[in-house]
């Protein structure tokens, strides 16, 4: 019915001896329409080598679709067309600057409607599959293949592993993210409030002291406050400590060896005497010397 309503009529029809090809059916409707009837030799798929290596390159795109997707295996028939409906708008190896749709149409096909197998497409929810309000009104669902006739797609519902149609869907695919700036970390560099690491004999300037790495520093003195470095831990050998002093709430300052500390001397007014300020009372006969 295809080839009389493009206005052709096949010659010939080449099968092998299979029972679903050799029938009595099959034969009575090629004589009736005036087609050949040819069979291949037993075990012999070489005779028909076009159909049959067609056939591999079929099944074997096919068999690729549903491992990479992980979709069951009765959906082989969708994935089967869906591969030919591709082979037929792809260039070949005897015609390469031809495809087999443009040969029997006379144009170039318009592949913008194009997507991949088992794409996420998302079907809007109609008649009495329609959600509460608060719910979402579309589905994610696997692209199958694409419907010129009634520019639909159809998909595969795994709820109810059945294949649909719908003509309202949406190709959604992500937003692309932009990488974030590579940031350069240069880790002997020292940081604010951080020393870089130091060498032997090396100064806090990056400059290499020779006095100090040809002369060997034999001085067991205590380094002055202002020589300490500050990184390097509190040292308390070789420094003895009184310890009878550190519980004592009122030392004796002089024994200890501290520093003394000197006070001022606080003076109280009392009332009736002459003297208004301290330049006063130290001019006074009863100030004492």
């Amino acid at each position: 019915m295809y080839l009389k309503a493009w206005g052709k009529t096949p010659c010939a029809i080449r099968t092998d001896q299979g029972t679903e090809f050799v029938n009595e059916t099959l034969r009575e409707w090629c004589h009736s329409q005036g087609i050949e009837l040819q069979v291949t030799a037993p075990y012999s798929p070489s005779q028909n080598g076009v159909v049959e290596r067609m056939n591999r390159t079929l099944v074997e795109l096919a068999c690729a679709m549903l491992m990479a997707l992980e979709l069951p295996e009765f959906l082989w028939e969708a994935t089967v067309a869906h591969a030919a409906y591709l082979q037929n708008m792809s260039y070949t190896k005897p015609r390469a600057k031809t495809m087999p749709y443009q040969i029997w149409h006379g144009r170039k096909p318009n592949v913008s409607h194009l997507c991949e197998f088992g794409a996420p497409v998302w079907v809007l929810l109609q008649g009495q599959r329609i959600q509460r309000k608060m719910l979402p009104k579309s589905q994610r669902r696997a692209y199958v293949s694409y419907d010129e006739g009634s520019k639909s797609v159809k998909y595969y519902n795994a709820a109810m592993k059945n294949i649909l149609i719908s003509r309202n869907f949406r190709f959604l695919s992500p937003a692309e993210t932009t990488p974030p700036e590579e940031i350069a970390i240069e880790p002997d560099t020292p940081l604010q409030g951080e020393y870089g690491p130091q060498c032997e004999g090396e100064r806090e300037d990056g400059t290499h002291n020779t006095a100090s790495k040809n002369k060997p520093n034999n001085s067991r003195k205590r380094k002055a406050e202002t020589d300490i470095d500050p990184r390097e831990p509190q040292r308390t050998r070789g420094i003895r400590r009184n310890y009878r002093y550190l519980a004592n709430p009122f030392p004796d300052e002089k024994e200890a060896g501290m520093l003394v500390i000197a006070k001022e001397k606080a003076f109280a007014v009392i009332p009736g005497d002459d003297c208004h300020s301290l330049k006063e009372a130290h001019e006074s006969p009863e100030w004492p010397e």
